[in-house]
Parts: structure tokens; C-alpha cells; sequence
């Protein structure tokens, strides 16, 4: 954890006003998943997306599932902020536990979900979750470990996403003809 701690203490000297506002900002579109759910919902409403919106959902309900209600309490991480109080919280202080990151987690699950089947799309949600993954950091929020971990389990959530959205789409598809 010593390694850890040396990471997150050396981002702490990257702080400035600009830098701060904008992870601050980035940090936000990943609080509960929301932007993601509401971009996976928005996708359902045409048809030519709607392979991505449920994609996207299929993604994050599994990773929702395997993070927030299997490893955070199993694991029981305590978060850096906790440990370390001295460092000037710019977010308020997470009550859940932080192993593993589930903004990291979302983020990268909807990069996947998207990558696998619009590949430009894909990869400017991908930017978009490093930037996520690295604000957790930035913020003192989670340990390198945490968004690693939840960084995989996303990517592994998105390409997972292939076989619920076939089955969804080939249902709907189904009842559509009927």
C-alpha cells in the first residue's frame, strides 16, 4: 500500500485552480453511473442505436453488480481519503467502500460496450473513462489499485455486453415480426 500512497501523494502536487475544476467536472459524469444510464437510455429511443443502449445497460448492470454488491463490501477497502485526513478533500468525502473503483468501472464498461461495435465511438469513450479512472486518483478518492481493478472488470463488463444485447436484440427482433 506504501506504493500506493507515494502515487497518490505525488498527483497532490500536481493541484491548481484549472486542474482542480476540471477533474472535479469529469469526476461528476461518473457519480452513480448516471450519465452513463441516462446515455444508455437515450440510445434505446432509435433504432440504430438502440444495439449501443443496451449494450451499454447490459454492461453496467453486471459490473454494478460484481463491484457495488459483491467486492466493495467483501473486500472492505478503506478508502485513502479515510486514512489519510490531512489531504484537502475537492469532493466530498465517499461514504461506500473504495475497492474497487466503480466510476472506473462504469466508465470503461460503456467505452467497451461501444468499442466492440463502433470502434471511433468507442475510443472517445475510452478517453473520456481514463479521465475518469485518473480523477479518482487526482481527487485522493481511490487507491491505483481500486481504478486498475475496476478498469478491468469495465472493459471485461463491455465485451460480456455482446451476448445479453444479442439475446435482447434478437427477442426484440422477434416479437417485432410477430
Amino acid at each position: 500500500m506504501a506504493w500506493e500512497f507515494t502515487v497518490l501523494d505525488f498527483l497532490q502536487t500536481l493541484h491548481g485552480p484549472v486542474q482542480d475544476t476540471f477533474f472535479k467536472t469529469v469526476t461528476h459524469l461518473g457519480d452513480a453511473g448516471i450519465f452513463f444510464i441516462l446515455l444508455g437510455f437515450l440510445l434505446l429511443f432509435s433504432r440504430k442505436t438502440r444495439e449501443y443502449g443496451i449494450a451499454i445497460l447490459s454492461a453496467l448492470v453486471m459490473g454494478a453488480l460484481l463491484c457495488n454488491v459483491i467486492l466493495k463490501p467483501l473486500v472492505a477497502r478503506a478508502r485513502p481519503c479515510w486514512i489519510n485526513e490531512a489531504v484537502q478533500m475537492l469532493v466530498a468525502v465517499p461514504k461506500d467502500y473504495s475497492f474497487p473503483s466503480g466510476h472506473s468501472q462504469a466508465a470503461f464498461a460503456t467505452a467497451s460496450a461501444v468499442f466492440v461495435r463502433n470502434r471511433r465511438a468507442g475510443i472517445a469513450l475510452g478517453i473520456l473513462a481514463v479521465l475518469i479512472a485518473f480523477s479518482r486518483l487526482y481527487l485522493y478518492v481511490h487507491f491505483p489499485t481500486d481504478v486498475l481493478v475496476g478498469t478491468a472488470i469495465g472493459i471485461c463488463m463491455g465485451a460480456l455486453s455482446v451476448y445479453p444485447t444479442r439475446w435482447i436484440t434478437q427477442r426484440l427482433e422477434k416479437n417485432r415480426r410477430k
